[in-house]
């Protein structure tokens, strides 16, 4: 009979190891993933929309009209410039400025004449029906300085620099050496805000694709199970008279 009971015993601690094991989990506290905020995608200004940057080159840059060309040609290009803003810019400094390229006009009649005799003779050189290549330039040229994106702060350099073209302390190279990139600075901003949307475009997509991936895995995987174990001193004290409850940890 001892041995009877004492089996009985042990089997229903057996028992209930077992169903504290597979029945009785400990509580488990499952992490929540933080919440995934979205990123807004990128927006490009309206006034920008039009701009097309140009190639850059290996120092990053743009090969627009005004790259690459010599202090003659330089000359010819603001006279283009403040042409440009004498006809387009409209403000309180109008009557100033149209006044100031006309001063330019006739204080620097020589040199520029100079630089537009150089400019012809280039496409002269080169050969083939050069007047109407040489045509296509100018209208190229007029156009760069007429972009709208960039026109407020060029008329706004060219506010400034015209007064100064009519009789520059150092020569008008000199002066126009200092002036087309000052000229063109509004222009290219234009370009890098562009390019610069590009990039964080598709930054923000790709980012947009890795999130998603994410989260479909999450939901595929689904949390580990987990298990809980009966407190080991509350087994060893056990009788058969606590029947099938047992305590967990």
């Amino acid at each position: 009979m001892k041995g009877n009971g004492f089996t009985g015993r042990r089997t229903a601690l057996m028992a209930a190891l077992l169903l504290s094991s597979c029945t009785h989990r400990k509580p488990v506290a499952v992490e929540t993933p933080p919440a995934v905020v979205p990123v807004p995608r990128p927006v490009l200004a309206t006034n920008l929309a039009a701009v097309a940057p140009p190639p850059v080159d290996a120092a990053g840059r743009y090969r627009t009209i005004n790259y690459g060309i010599d202090p003659v040609q330089t000359e010819w290009h603001v006279r283009a410039a403040l042409n440009v803003a004498a006809i387009g810019c409209r403000g309180a400094a109008d009557g100033a400025l149209v006044n100031a390229y006309n001063a330019m006009l006739s204080g620097q009649k020589a040199e520029l004449a100079k630089a537009n005799n150089a400019v012809q003779a280039k496409f002269r050189v080169a050969g083939g029906d050069w007047q109407s290549a040489h045509d296509a330039y100018m209208t190229r040229l007029y156009n760069f300085f007429s972009q709208p994106a960039a026109k407020a702060n060029f008329c706004a350099v060219a506010d400034r620099l015209a007064p100064q073209a009519a009789a520059p302390a150092g020569g008008f190279q000199s002066f126009a050496a200092q002036a087309l990139p000052q000229l063109e600075a509004p222009f290219l901003e234009t370009y890098r805000q562009v390019d610069a949307y590009k990039v964080a475009l598709a930054r923000w997509q790709a980012g947009e694709t890795t999130q998603l991936a994410a989260a479909a895995s999450a939901a595929v995987a689904g949390p580990a199970p987990q298990l809980g174990y009966a407190d080991m001193s509350v087994l060893l004290a056990w009788q058969p008279a606590d029947g099938m409850r047992v305590a967990v940890r």
